[in-house]
């Protein structure tokens, strides 16, 4: 069977020319670990739980940890359909960590962040769930 480093950095390379990515010799967790960065970075971005991305992609919550943990791999099948969701390339997953910019809070974020600054966690937790109770009732009404 072929060493599947190899074939993650070969498909990058062809992917993503001119694009800074790991070495053909990086160990497999390296990947692993860069991908699970990649799809926790993403996935704050758009303010999502690991629960409500694991609702998206069909996937188990917990998978969705262990993968931005490092825990465990994800497959070339799951690196698709999260890019997908995401709206980036599977091969983007393998970026060397470091290698885009960082995320930075919108305005507007960071107002949201301001009223949340300070309170206690069951205030916070509160305020989160009212937000997502808003979402999906928006969702559903879109329909």
């Amino acid at each position: 069977m072929p060493n599947v480093s190899i074939l993650l950095s070969a498909f990058a390379y062809v992917a993503c020319p001119g694009q800074r990515l790991y070495n053909f010799h990086m160990a497999e967790h390296d990947f692993r670990a860069a991908a699970g960065k990649k799809i926790r970075l993403e996935r704050l971005k758009l303010g999502w739980s690991q629960e409500e991305l694991a609702e998206k992609a069909d996937l188990h919550p917990s998978f969705i940890g262990q993968i931005e943990r490092g825990l465990r791999a994800a497959s070339f099948k799951t690196l698709e359909k999260l890019g997908g969701i995401f709206g980036i390339k599977p091969a983007d997953f393998l970026l060397e960590a470091g290698g885009g910019p960082e995320y930075k809070p919108q305005p507007l974020e960071r107002k949201i962040l301001g009223l949340l600054r300070g309170r206690s966690v069951r205030e916070q937790q509160l305020v989160y769930q009212t937000i997502k109770h808003l979402f999906r009732q928006d969702r559903k009404l879109s329909k």
